[in-house]
């Protein structure tokens, strides 16, 4: 059954059609000749020992079976994907879509000649020291290999440089040299052995007072169900930490829509959507509406009763209904406007249709209520041939008349990179006179995953060390921290919580880029 283009209301969806779509689209869009044409990338496949015919890629590129996880990787060598990428984004589709959380198809990545336990060991070695580096597919090998076995008995201090290690590598990573870490990260939470040390490693960096990066490491805890990781999630709804308590309440709402809460913990989160939909942050804010689309019917109505402005109910009413930020048909327009350019200015060899789940994912990218399908939209768009072309329609978007609109699109800048369009987000980076785009670019500067060049350094140290803003001064320090932490030592004139996120990104060090 093809995931249906038109509509984001049904809290499922079918990840076959999305997992065929993003193996499709990664062989068809390829300007490699043999990739592109499906009867040479029939050898090609075969040449690395998948077993594949015509009609095979036909049924895996149409959504008609399940894909094989052996056969995801097989694409990924064949295509010269990095290695893992494809698969992470497969596992985190399914995860994603069915609020009883599937388990995904157990894989195995040792070999006849490499043993599971004789590969675990190796990765264990280099995991554990700091000197060694550790790639994405390394990490994904580990917590894959590690949860083969049902128990896995590891000194405490392995474990606890293994997950801190991870948990960090986390907060300095982009596109899928990130989400090969992140699954690698869920896939050892949701094991009854290691979910402790990753418990304990994520609140370690989170209960640290000048933490700067809590996403995508809070959102583990969405995989947890048990009471101690919902009492967590309760605890930091009121962190004094506004990002710890933010981030605190998109987990909520996606452990409400997996149906973790229960009494009194119900109760809370009814109190806390209560309190926070009459004040000006939370009447225009995304996370809190979020939280409370995703409530209970009993619990959602007794939020909705004590609502007196009507145009706050009508926009509370209309996300439950719709799953959509916007008006639907408004979404739809921009959403397929952005997803026409970036299919037009992605090469192919062979002309194609519109793409109808390309618009449907840059929808739910930027206008899902859910934090976790637009987090799983992102993803898949990220690791696309269409990522960096998606990215800079919504560089275009992110200038809107609409201050929401723009905001939707930078967040969806933050997770894609700045894809062709560097220069111009360096050039609004460095425009003091509109501080609400200029904390937007300097994110996007440092969740880009490339290092700042000279100048670039240069002027966002003048533009972190100028700006009457704290917003911006924060985004500034987060974009020196990943791209030019040298220049962080010129941080000295600012107040002193701000010098104490820079010993922070200091301490914690520059973003990390894969080598494959």
């Amino acid at each position: 059954m093809p995931d249906d283009p038109s509509t984001m209301r049904s809290p499922s969806f079918n990840a076959d059609a999305r997992t065929s779509w993003l193996l499709a689209t990664s062989r068809s869009c390829s300007v490699d000749p043999t990739v592109a044409s499906r009867s040479s990338f029939v050898e090609r496949l075969r040449e690395l020992d998948v077993s594949a015919d015509l009609s095979r890629v036909s049924r895996w590129e149409s959504g008609a079976h399940t894909v094989p996880a052996k056969v995801v990787l097989g694409y990924e060598r064949a295509i010269g994907a990095p290695e893992g990428v494809l698969l992470a984004a497969q596992r985190g589709v399914f995860r994603t879509s069915d609020p009883r959380t599937p388990v995904p198809e157990e894989v195995h990545f040792s070999r006849d000649d490499t043993p599971a336990d004789e590969l675990v060991s190796n990765l264990l070695g280099r995991a554990t020291d700091l000197a060694s580096a550790m790639s994405g597919a390394d990490w994904l090998h580990l917590a894959v290999e590690l949860t083969r076995f049902e128990m896995v008995l590891l000194p405490a201090e392995t474990w606890s440089t293994v997950c801190s290690r991870l948990i960090s590598e986390l907060a300095r990573t982009t596109g899928g040299d990130r989400l090969r870490r992140y699954e690698a990260a869920i896939t050892l939470v949701s094991h009854p052995v290691a979910q402790r040390h990753v418990v304990q490693a994520l609140g370690a960096w989170l209960v640290d007072p000048q933490v700067q990066v809590v996403s995508p490491m809070l959102s583990l805890l969405q995989h947890v169900r048990n009471d101690g990781a919902s009492k967590l999630v309760l605890r930091l709804l009121d962190a004094d930490n506004r990002a710890l308590s933010q981030g605190a309440v998109q987990v909520a709402a996606a452990k409400a829509a997996r149906g973790h809460f229960q009494g009194a913990a119900l109760a809370l989160l009814e109190q806390r959507a209560i309190r926070e939909l009459v004040t000006p942050q939370g009447h225009s804010g995304i996370d809190i509406l979020d939280l409370t689309t995703h409530l209970p019917g009993s619990s959602y109505q007794r939020v909705l009763m004590t609502l007196r402005d009507a145009q706050l109910r009508n926009r509370v009413t209309q996300a439950r209904e719709t799953r959509c930020l916007l008006v639907p048909e408004t979404s739809r327009t921009l959403s397929r406007d952005i997803a026409t350019k970036a299919q037009t200015a992605s090469p192919k060899m062979y002309a194609a249709e519109p793409d109808l789940l390309l618009q449907r994912l840059v929808g739910e990218a930027l206008f899902h209520v859910h934090g976790a399908r637009r987090s799983m939209a992102v993803n898949l768009l990220r690791v696309s041939p269409y990522g960096s072309s998606v990215a800079d329609a919504c560089l275009s978007l992110a200038s809107a008349d609409s201050e929401f609109v723009g905001a939707r699109a930078w967040e969806t800048i933050w997770q894609l990179g700045t894809g062709s369009r560097r220069d111009e987000v360096v050039r609004l980076a460095g425009n003091g006179r509109h501080p609400w785009m200029q904390r937007r670019a300097l994110t996007a500067l440092g969740h880009s995953g490339a290092p700042l060049d000279d100048v670039e350094a240069a002027q966002v140290v003048e533009a972190t060390l100028t700006t009457s803003h704290r917003g911006v001064r924060n985004a500034g320090l987060l974009a020196l921290g990943l791209g030019s932490p040298s220049s962080l030592g010129l941080m000295d004139s600012l107040p002193a919580d701000q010098r104490a996120a820079a010993t922070w990104w200091l301490k914690v060090g520059p973003s990390i880029v894969d080598g494959d």
